[in-house]
Order: structure tokens, then sequence, then C-alpha cells
């Protein structure tokens, strides 16, 4: 069972499977994918409430950081981010060549605001909500960074699960601000890579002058249209967040948790290493990280495993006690 990725675990609608199955069957495989990129622009901009002129569409949203990080760093300007923080951000620094900027969380996994703007680099990535931990950031430190002048990548891959607290009204007052979204969580179409950035007009025009012309499938943009006019999506979040309470209710005798606005839980414990093996063992995977762990949401039978492998690390934890 796969709670190490922070996937979608619920199925689409039976409406939705047969949709694609139609666009499969009748879909122009041999053109190029032009109208159809334009199409799906058009349609994530009626649901961000933002203009089509405003997006780029991306072979997944980390190709776009990698677009970001080639146009606005490079040997002489680094990139700034937290830490920790998602992955991706240094492994395209590192393909644009330009330094990483590591500027450590505060108590609570809260941004340095300072240390972020004191930090040597242009373009400043900050994930929200906050991937690992899922807790929403401050509008009032994200505008901070933005009056710093530098470029500030709102990276809002979760957003649709806390959707009411995205930033993109931010991009009317600040002509620096940049936010990233996928249809890889909420929407389900992980394997499609299917990403948008959102921005200025100017901000696009730079973006778009260094992208491949087709980047994006013409079939998976077609399924993108196809699967955001199914209104499934309001039972998704329904079962994602039923199952992060179950999550957090079962994990809270192990250690500290966030209150996370995604689809996982973030738990800092001491034992994280070996309770990622015993849920290994059990058939569960879970994501490690130093002195913590982080669990996606999934099924009911997941949640069960999970609580039998819960049970006996507390066991575990009572007879070390004992001894």
């Amino acid at each position: 069972m796969r709670l190490h990725q922070n996937e979608r675990f619920t199925a689409h609608s039976t409406i939705g499977i047969e949709t694609i199955k139609q666009l499969v069957e009748t879909f122009p495989l041999n053109e190029y994918p032009v109208e159809i990129i334009d199409q799906v622009k058009t349609s994530y901009s009626t649901y961000a409430g933002v203009r089509p002129t405003q997006l780029v569409a991306g072979n997944g949203s980390d190709e776009l950081i990698g677009y970001l990080c080639a146009r606005y760093a490079g040997p002489e300007s680094p990139v700034i981010a937290s830490q920790p923080d998602f992955v991706m951000y240094q492994f395209y620094a590192d393909r644009a060549r330009a330094d990483f900027s590591k500027v450590p969380l505060l108590d609570g996994m809260a941004l340095d605001v300072d240390g972020l703007i004191a930090a040597p680099g242009n373009i400043i990535f900050i994930s929200h909500p906050h991937n690992p931990s899922g807790i929403l950031r401050k509008e009032a430190d994200v505008r901070r960074l933005l009056d710093s002048g530098k470029y500030v990548v709102i990276d809002e891959a979760y957003i649709d699960f806390a959707l009411e607290q995205s930033m993109v009204g931010l991009l009317e007052k600040y002509p620096n601000a940049i936010i990233l979204r996928t249809l890889s969580k909420a929407f389900g179409l992980a394997s499609l890579r299917l990403g948008f950035l959102i921005a200025s007009e100017a901000i696009v025009a730079e973006v778009e002058q260094i992208k491949s012309p087709y980047n994006v499938s013409g079939l998976s943009a077609a399924v993108g249209i196809a699967i955001m006019a199914e209104p499934e999506l309001d039972l998704v979040l329904a079962e994602t967040y039923a199952s992060r309470d179950t999550i957090a209710r079962l994990v809270e005798p192990l250690g500290t948790t966030y209150p996370s606005a995604a689809n996982f839980v973030y738990v800092e414990y001491d034992e994280a290493e070996r309770f990622t093996e015993r849920c290994a063992k059990a058939g569960l995977r879970i994501r490690l990280f130093d002195g913590a762990f982080r669990i996606s949401c999934g099924s009911v039978e997941a949640m069960n495993v999970l609580e039998r492998c819960v049970e006996e690390e507390m066991q575990c934890v009572v007879g070390q006690a004992n001894e």
C-alpha cells in the first residue's frame, strides 16, 4: 500500500473513467498538441480564477520548477529555499548549475523570513501547504518576502485540499509572485504529468521563451479538461479529510504532529526509522525523514494496517520502558 508519495487514493468516478476511455479511442494522436494546450489553460484558469494569459502549462509542476531555475537562477544567482522543503527545488537548482541557499525553518516549521530575504539569490521557493509538514504559510510572511523584490514561487501543489487558503490573489499586487499548481494530487492525474505556472503576463512570456513548444501531451491535456469538468472533487476532499483525521488520531501517541492542510500527516518521532520499517513489513510504505515520518491519506484497509502497526510500536515502547 503506497502511502509514501502523497498520491490520491480514491478512484475516479465511473463517468470519468468512461470519458477517458472515449478520449483514448477518439483523440487525434497524429496531431501536435497546439489548440488543446490553449484549451486546458482556459479550463484551469476558470478553476483558479485567473486569466488564461497568466498560465504556462507544464509536464507536471516539476518541469516548471526547472524552467524557473533556468530563467531566474544560475552559476552566479543561487536558488533559495527553506529546509526541509520539496526536494525538487535543489534538484533543479543543480540542473541550472546554481548554488542552493538553504535556510533552516524556525520552531514549529515556521518560515525564517529574514533569513530567506538575506540569503544570496534572486528567487525563493516555498511550498504552501508546506511539504513535508502540511502546515499553511502565513500570508503576512509571504508578503514580506515579496516586498523584498525577489521572485517568490509559491508552490501550491496541495492547495486543492485547502483552496480558500490559496495565495493566488497576491498576483494582482505583486508582479514578482509566481504560483505553481498541479493536477497530480487532488485531481489524481500524477501519471499524466500536468501542472501550471500562474504569474504575470511578463513572467509568462519569459518562461515561454525557454519552454519546449510541445512539452505537454495532448492526451494528458484532454484528460485534464475532462476530469476538471467532473463534479467528483468534493467527494474526494471529504474522503481525504476523513482519512487525514484518522491518521492524526492513530499516530498521536507516537510523537509530535502538525495541523496538516494537505493529504498527509507528518510526525516527529525519535524511532521513526524503526516505525517505518515496521510499516514496510506490514505492506505499508510511508516516507522516512530525519527523526520523522510522513503518511499519505489512504483507504480504510490501509488505515487498519496503520492502526495495527501503531499498536505494535506502542507495545515495543512500553516493553522498553519496563526493561
